[in-house]
């Protein structure tokens, strides 16, 4: 049986998806800003 303490455990807190989307974003950010890199490096030694 499924008491209220147990339901507010299995809810997602506002911080913890707010540090989700920070940490998602930054690896994206991050990705994207590689292949720039590497898309200019290879444009640059052409």
């Amino acid at each position: 049986m499924i008491t209220k303490q147990k339901e507010k455990e299995f809810k997602k807190p506002k911080l913890y998806k707010i540090w989700n989307f920070l940490i998602y974003g930054s690896f994206i950010a991050i990705g994207v800003f590689l292949v720039y890199l590497y898309s200019t490096y290879i444009f640059i030694n052409k």
